[in-house]
C-alpha cells in the first residue's frame, strides 16, 4: 500500500527541504545526524551540489559511498538522473531506502548495499561509529584505519562484499554512468583501481571525488586522473577545500574528461573545416594519426615526440613542389606578431586569407585543404588526448566562467634565412602544444634542427614569452632536420627550445610550423 508524507511522519519524523523554490526532497530524521545533514544539504558540500545541477534527465550517475542519500535523492528527484547508489553500512542503507521511497524515486534508484573497491571480495566493514538510526560516515573496508589510513580502532565490525566498477558493469548490475560521485572517506583511489576499463570509456563525462591532499594515494590519484584523461580546476578546488578541522585540506575535486570540455574555436581562415570523405585530406589525416599514435611520449627534460615520415610520400613531395616563393612570403616581424623589425630573416606565410591570396591558385587549393585537416575537431581532439596528461595540468590552469574550453590550430609556412636565431625559450602561455614540421628536400641541411635546452639551474622555469640568452643554457640534443620529420611538444615551464644561428650562406630552412592554442 502506498502511503503519505504524513503516514510516514507517524513512524519517524520526516524533514523537507527546496532549493530556489523548486520540488520539496524528503529525508527521514531518525536522529541528530539525519536532520545536520538536511539542515546542510547545499552548504556541506556547495561543489557537490553545483556538479549535480549539470545532471539532466538522461544521465545516469553513479553515487559511491551514497550515505542515506542525500544527493542520490538530488539527483533523481530534482535533476531527474538515473542513479546506481553504493551504500555498504547496514543503517545508512536502510535510510537510503526509506528516502528513495519517500521521495518517489523508486523507478530511477537502484540501491545497493555493498562496497566498491580495486576487487570482489568478501571482508570486513570497520565502522567508525555505530549510529542506532543511521547516518554515521568514516567506514573503512578491508582495513581498520580512519578516513586519513591511519590505524583506528573500530567499535564494531560488519560483515561485507565488494565489487569493482568495472566488474558491476561488465556484470550487467549497472549501466556504463555519464556522472561518478565517490566519497569514501580516504579509499577514493581504490574505487577508482577497480573503475579504469569504465573510464577509459567516452560515456563517463565527469566525476566529483572528495580527495585529502595530504595522503599519497590521493596524490597519485590525481596523477592517474589526468593520465586518463581527466583535469580539475585548481580554482575550484580552493574554493571549497575544508580550512580547519579534522578534513583540513580536503575537498571535492571535480574531474571533467578532457575532450568533453573542449571546443574547436573559429578559424580566421574560412575555409579551415573537417575533411571530405574519401578525400586526400582525410587519408593523409588517418595517416598522420596512426603515426603519432604509435610513437611513444619522450619526457625527458618535457614531454615531445619526434616522428620520421610524417606524410605519405606523395603528399610530401606535393609540399616541397606547392611551398611558397620567398616574394610571396613577408618577414615575421612586418605580421604584428612580434615587434616590428625583429626576425627579419624568418619569411612567413600565415594560414589566413590575406596570406595565401599572395599564393597562385594551385597552391591555395592545396594548402587551403591541408587546413581542412589541420583545423579539424578529429586532428586537434586526438593530438591533446596523446599529451593528455601534460595538457590536463595545462588547462586546469586556465579558468574560464564557461565550461568549455576553446582551442584551435594556428598555423604558418616558415622559410628561415641565413643568420636567423632563436634563443631558448618556452612559447607563449596561450599555446599548450607545438608542431615544427620539417620540410627540406634533402638531408644537407639536418645541422640546422631545433635543439633542447636544460637551463643551468636546474630549478629554472619559465610561463612562456621572452627569449633567453644561449649562454645560460645546456643543450641536451638537436632534432635534426631531416625531410619529413615532426617535432612536436607541450609547453611546460621547462621546454626550452631553439635554433643557433644559421650560419649557412643562401640558405632556405623551410617548416610548417602548427601551435595548438588555448583561445
Amino acid at each position: 500500500m502506498t502511503m503519505t508524507i504524513q503516514q510516514y511522519e507517524k513512524l519517524r519524523p520526516i524533514a523537507n527541504v527546496s532549493r530556489d523554490g523548486s520540488s520539496k526532497l524528503f529525508y527521514t530524521t531518525p536522529n541528530q545526524i539525519a536532520m545536520w545533514r538536511v539542515q546542510t544539504l547545499f552548504t556541506k558540500e556547495p561543489a557537490t551540489i553545483e556538479w549535480l545541477d549539470r545532471l539532466k534527465p538522461d544521465d545516469v550517475l553513479l553515487d559511491v559511498g551514497a550515505n542515506v542519500g542525500m544527493y542520490t535523492v538530488y539527483a533523481a528527484r530534482q535533476r531527474g538522473a538515473k542513479v546506481y547508489a553504493f551504500e555498504p553500512e547496514s543503517q545508512n542503507f536502510a535510510l537510503l531506502v526509506k528516502n528513495i521511497v519517500l521521495n518517489k524515486i523508486n523507478g530511477r534508484v537502484i540501491p545497493f548495499c555493498a562496497a566498491l573497491s580495486d576487487c570482489v571480495s568478501i571482508s570486513t566493514l570497520y565502522l567508525s561509529d555505530f549510529a542506532w538510526d543511521g547516518g554515521s560516515s568514516c567506514h573503512s573496508f578491508g582495513a581498520e584505519v580512519g578516513f586519513d589510513l591511519k590505524p583506528r580502532k573500530s567499535p564494531l565490525a560488519q560483515g561485507c562484499l565488494s565489487y569493482t566498477i568495472d566488474q558491476a558493469i561488465e556484470h550487467g548490475a549497472i549501466e556504463v554512468p555519464t556522472h561518478i560521485k565517490i566519497d569514501v572517506d580516504g579509499f577514493e583511489h581504490k574505487v577508482i583501481g577497480g573503475a579504469l576499463k569504465t573510464l577509459a570509456n567516452p560515456k563517463v563525462r565527469s566525476l566529483c571525488i572528495e580527495i585529502n591532499p595530504a595522503l599519497d594515494e590521493h596524490q597519485a590519484l590525481i596523477r592517474q586522473m589526468a593520465e586518463l584523461g581527466f583535469y580539475f580546476d585548481q580554482q575550484q578546488v580552493d574554493k571549497v577545500a575544508r580550512t580547519s578541522g579534522s578534513f583540513e585540506g580536503c575537498a571535492e575535486y571535480v574531474f571533467d574528461r578532457l575532450s568533453d570540455r573542449l571546443s574547436i574555436a573559429p578559424s580566421d581562415l574560412e575555409c579551415a573545416r573537417s575533411p571530405e570523405p574519401g578525400s586526400e585530406a582525410e587519408s593523409v589525416l588517418q595517416h598522420i594519426l596512426d603515426k603519432v599514435s604509435a610513437t611513444p611520449v619522450t619526457t625527458d627534460p618535457y614531454p615531445y615526440v619526434v616522428i620520421d615520415n610524417i606524410f605519405p610520400e606523395d603528399y610530401y613531395q606535393k609540399i616541397l613542389t606547392l611551398f611558397p616563393h620567398a616574394e610571396q612570403m613577408i618577414p615575421l616581424g612586418d605580421t604584428g606578431r612580434v615587434t616590428p623589425g625583429s626576425y627579419e630573416q624568418r619569411l612567413v606565410t600565415l594560414f589566413t586569407e590575406e596570406h595565401f591570396s599572395k599564393l597562385n591558385p594551385e597552391q591555395q587549393a592545396f594548402w587551403r585543404d591541408m587546413a581542412s585537416w589541420m583545423y579539424s575537431e578529429t586532428f586537434l581532439s586526438s593530438i591533446v588526448d596523446k599529451f593528455k596528461p601534460w595538457c590536463s595540468n595545462l588547462l586546469s590552469k586556465k579558468s574560464d566562467a564557461k565550461r568549455s574550453i576553446d582551442i584551435r590550430s594556428d598555423a604558418l609556412i616558415v622559410n628561415d634565412q641565413t643568420r636567423y636565431e632563436i634563443g631558448p625559450h618556452t612559447d607563449a602561455p596561450h599555446r599548450l602544444i607545438s608542431f615544427l614540421f620539417y620540410l627540406p628536400s634533402d638531408d644537407t641541411q639536418k645541422h640546422l634542427g631545433t635543439s633542447i635546452y636544460t637551463h643551468q639551474d636546474p630549478t629554472f622555469t619559465c610561463p612562456g614569452g621572452p627569449h633567453y640568452k644561449f649562454e645560460y643554457f645546456n643543450k641536451q640534443k638537436t632534432v635534426e632536420f631531416l625531410p619529413n620529420r615532426l617535432m612536436m611538444f607541450v609547453r611546460t615551464g621547462k621546454s626550452f627550445h631553439g635554433v643557433e644561428e644559421v650560419k649557412d650562406e643562401n640558405v632556405s630552412r623551410r617548416l610548417l610550423i602548427n601551435n595548438v592554442r588555448m583561445v
